[in-house]
């Protein structure tokens, strides 16, 4: 499938309340609604297509900012395990390691994205592709940046540092209407504090986080197509965009939207000058976003 950006359908996915799953897949989808015939969809690891085109992304949510850097060297072993396994599968005669694989990634607050599509001679007449992408996207950065927003900043401490010094002057300050506020800011920064599963914050919350995840998504899809300059300079391509609370990062930016595009061209055509296509998820290996 070319033009599709995927969302790894697995237990973390599927640990989001349904109307965030489907906020979040709709959000995704508007974020990239200015590339003509571009797919989001949510897919299972083993229900990848086996060959990536170079025009598709692919992101893993995980639930923790310390489970991005966790899953990121499976994902790249597993990616580069398999396409020499389908180097084999196809015939070619390829040496990897003189290719000298290089997809790191760039790595942002929440998340990572990164990739190497190239297309490499085999001989005189055959050219083969080579597809490896990945992007991860951290929940707890999503609920983090919202929190912050909603908070002003401020933590649990400084909630309970705030109580402290009104009630000193007013013992009944918590009956009154800001002392109310205060307490449910506390409850809010509690939350943040004992990063609870999306399902336990309030209902009415559920798409705002969606929607702040959802721009992570596309950030690290975006890495996926754009390597150089690896951020933009303004919008959600930028480096540190904040994704939820300041309207300067709601989208990618003009030029940046311009350059995904002409990008994406480029990868297409390259692509097409291939006559032989390496398998990233071939069936008979493990998926590297298992």
């Amino acid at each position: 499938m070319a033009k599709t950006l995927f969302i790894i359908d697995d237990d973390d996915f599927q640990h989001l309340p349904d109307p965030a799953r489907t906020k979040l897949l709709s959000e995704v989808a508007n974020l990239f609604s200015f590339i003509p015939q571009f797919n989001v969809v949510a897919r299972r690891p083993d229900q990848l297509p086996a060959i990536l085109h170079f025009t598709d992304s692919v992101v893993m949510l995980v639930e923790s900012n310390a489970a991005v850097d966790a899953v990121l060297p499976h994902i790249q072993q597993k990616q580069n395990d398999n396409v020499r396994f389908s180097i084999k599968q196809a015939g070619v005669h390829l040496d990897l390691d003189k290719l000298s694989p290089s997809f790191a990634g760039a790595p942002d607050k929440g998340g990572v994205g990164g990739q190497w599509k190239t297309v490499v001679p085999d001989g005189a007449r055959t050219k083969v592709s080579i597809s490896m992408t990945y992007g991860v996207a951290s929940l707890e950065f999503a609920e983090d940046a919202f929190l912050d927003d909603l908070l002003h900043k401020r933590k649990a401490d400084d909630i309970r540092r705030e109580q402290r010094e009104h009630q000193r002057k007013d013992s009944n300050w918590l009956k009154t209407k800001e002392g109310q506020q205060s307490t449910r800011d506390l409850v809010e920064a509690e939350l943040l504090s004992q990063h609870k599963p999306l399902k336990d914050w309030p209902r009415n919350q559920w798409e705002d986080i969606a929607t702040a995840l959802a721009r992570i998504v596309a950030h690290e899809a975006r890495h996926q197509y754009i390597l150089d300059p690896e951020h933009s300079s303004a919008g959600l391509g930028a480096e540190s965009a904040t994704v939820w609370g300041d309207p300067n990062f709601v989208a990618f930016e003009g030029h940046d939207q311009a350059n995904i595009l002409a990008r994406i061209d480029t990868l297409d055509r390259n692509w097409n000058t291939a006559s032989v296509h390496l398998e990233t998820c071939p069936a008979q290996k493990t998926s590297p976003f298992a």
